[in-house]
């Protein structure tokens, strides 16, 4: 048997691995525990969990504390002392494991987080006492409470809410900060409903038949919140201004009740097999389409479109929003339209558990984002892809799109010989034929099929029509050692499209770590650097900024609008073909040895595009240049 030596060092290390509020999710899954046990019991489905000022504590010393409470089957003195001091203690449920209750939460995440302590009371079979457990200034244990240094003492009743009383059995927990001065309620630090969006995003599902879940969130200036309990009845009652509690539905009630006030068809769930042979259990994805437009955003409740989390017992965890997710829905195949689409996943099966600090879900022992599971997962996905997501995808494109098809011709034809300098060998398995070939494998846009042109390279003639199909399965380099292989030339598209930085972030961006596009020039959108389809153009970035801006000042003196326009459709298409130059060029280097696909991520992303934009603006500015000055010349002649 092991014994411990240093059990406060133990209880540091451990606080060291666990996610900010982890407190609060540990003193909510207790409570649940502890009334879902007093409903096995008697069966009255009535349990209740409420996060509120500690009233009884602000009427005699004035802090603001937050307290949680439950009317769940309580805990006697001696089952109080036992659970706050024995690390990894065997709970009243009895399920304690490694995917079960640790016996170790609040106890590490409380006195850790509020050095002050953690104060808790409970009642059961008529019997009410209090605990505290903090740090002493030595070493973190139960502080002394009783005029003889007891560390249990008796309470009255007004020290219990009135739900509690009621069902004669529950437990008060109250977080009392690390400092004399401390606010938990509300800290100073963060927005007011700070708790009752982190409960909605740590919980899948909350506030069902059995337990209810509220949280009080303040509004206003702290002079004028209530001071009593009974002066939170009366503004309820609308005397007075709001100070109510709030219900939490955890984040699968919210984006449902948002993707339910289009029409049916707007969440769903895919159904992932998984690959027995290579040990990936199976999945689900549940996926959401919310609404867009004014009075449509979910933010103040929990996290907004464009998200994906990973769902284990009820709990969310490795939440990815924001630009984090770009690279996470490219490789779903979301590339369009990603603020409105919401993912959470569910592994299934005995491999699926968490870190300690449950901030990770864990399949073979790996975090879900970075196992192998995941791009089986990823693959399966995109094959199932709901055509609500579809649609929703193809109307964001088309919202967006905004291309000169005559421009686009312009660029090619401009760009025609330097791309035909050096170019990619892409080599089709033949039999019959001497050339043999091997390397990795070319992948079209976005993981899937591309373009290649059937036509061996050397051949002596050009049929009419050049047939057009997948790359999929293209070699890409010469082998002796590899397959009989015939080459043909590839074309893999790439379609630029002039975003602002705010339209950006509906794109899922290759490389964009947390910039994104925001002073950035140019971006990817797809699933990596080389294969990526979409090449995104930077408005507000200003360098072209500054280049638009000279030339008018050497132009268009008088500002006149029509002019302006003509001027910023000049200075696009030319900074658009320095552009598709840089990446179409780069992307010309690959050679499956010292040019892999996974090179082109930091080759292609937004901060080296943005080097490649401030590089030879000379050349650029004089073009324009040139090019508005046709554009005067036959204009003067037209006059």
């Amino acid at each position: 048997m092991f014994r411990v030596e240093n059990a406060d060092f133990i209880a540091e290390k451990l606080a060291s691995e666990l996610l900010p509020n982890q407190e609060f999710r540990e003193v909510t899954k207790n409570a649940e525990e502890a009334i879902r046990r007093r409903i096995a019991s008697d069966g009255q489905r009535d349990g209740r969990i409420v996060f509120d000022v500690d009233w009884p504590l602000l009427r005699e010393d004035g802090h603001w504390f937050i307290s949680c409470s439950d009317n769940g089957d309580g805990m006697s003195r001696s089952e109080l002392e036992r659970y706050m001091t024995t690390l990894a203690v065997q709970g009243a449920s009895q399920n304690q494991s490694l995917t079960g209750n640790q016996g170790m939460g609040l106890k590490i995440s409380g006195p850790t987080r509020h050095k002050m302590g953690v104060l808790i009371r409970s009642l059961k079979h008529g019997e009410r006492t209090m605990i505290q457990i903090g740090w002493d200034g030595t070493e973190y244990g139960l502080i002394p409470l009783g005029s003889d240094d007891e560390v249990v003492v008796s309470v009255p009743e007004e020290m219990f809410p009135d739900f509690i009383h009621e069902k004669g059995s529950g437990t008060v927990v109250t977080f009392l900060g690390s400092t004399e001065e401390a606010n938990t309620f509300a800290p100073p630090d963060r927005p007011r409903s700070w708790l009752f969006k982190y409960l909605h995003q740590r919980f899948f599902r909350l506030s069902d038949d059995d337990i209810e879940v509220v949280v009080r969130v303040p509004s206003g200036d702290e002079e004028d919140w209530p001071r009593t309990y009974e002066e939170t009845l009366e503004r309820h009652a609308g005397r007075g201004k709001s100070f109510n509690l709030s219900k939490v539905y955890g984040t699968g009630p919210i984006w449902d009740d948002a993707a339910d006030r289009q029409k049916e068809g707007f969440r769903g769930v895919v159904e992932l097999a998984g690959d027995a042979a290579s040990d990936v259990p199976a999945a689900r994805m549940h996926w959401w389409v919310l609404p867009g437009g004014p009075g449509t955003d979910v933010s103040t409740r929990t996290a907004s479109g464009g998200s994906i989390s990973v769902l284990f017992q009820n709990e969310l965890h490795d939440w990815r929003t924001s630009s984090q997710a770009n690279a996470f829905f490219a490789r779903l195949g979301i590339l369009f339209g990603k603020p409105r689409i919401a993912f959470v996943l569910e592994p299934l099966g005995g491999t699926i558990s968490t870190d300690y600090a449950r901030a990770h879900v864990l399949v073979g022992g790996k975090p879900v984002f970075e196992s192998d599971a995941w791009l089986v997962w990823t693959d399966q996905f995109r094959e199932q892809l709901p055509e609500t997501i579809r649609q929703t995808m193809s109307e964001e494109r088309a919202r967006l799109h905004d291309e000169d098809p005559d421009k686009a011709r312009r660029i090619r034809d401009r760009l025609k010989d330097v791309m035909g300098l050096l170019r990619p060998r892409r080599f089709r398995q033949q039999s019959n034929v001497p050339t043999r070939a091997g390397g990795p494998t070319a992948s079209g846009p976005d993981g899937g099929p591309g373009l290649a042109i059937e036509r061996s390279s050397g051949s002596g003639r050009r049929p009419g029509r050049a047939r057009a199909r997948g790359i999929g399965a293209v070699l890409t380099q010469v082998d002796p050692a590899g397959e009989q292989a015939a080459e043909i030339f590839s074309i893999l598209d790439l379609e630029p499209r002039w975003v602002s930085e705010a339209e950006a972030e509906t794109f899922a961006i290759v490389n964009g770590n947390s910039a994104g596009l925001h002073d950035r020039a140019a971006a990817l959108a797809g699933v990596d650097g080389a294969t990526a389809s979409i090449l995104l153009l930077n408005r507000d970035f200003r360098g072209y900024q500054s280049i638009v801006g000279a030339v008018n000042d050497w132009a268009n003196a008088d500002g006149d609008e029509e002019k302006a326009a003509a001027i910023e459709s000049v200075v696009q298409e030319w900074v658009e073909q320095k552009m598709v130059e840089a990446v179409k060029g780069l992307r010309q280097l690959e050679n499956g040895s010292t040019w892999l696909p996974s090179h082109f991520d930091d080759a292609l992303s937004p901060v080296a595009l943005t080097a490649a934009f401030m590089a030879d603006r000379w050349h650029t500015l004089r073009e324009v240049r040139r090019a508005v000055g046709s554009m005067r010349t036959r204009s003067a002649a037209a006059s």
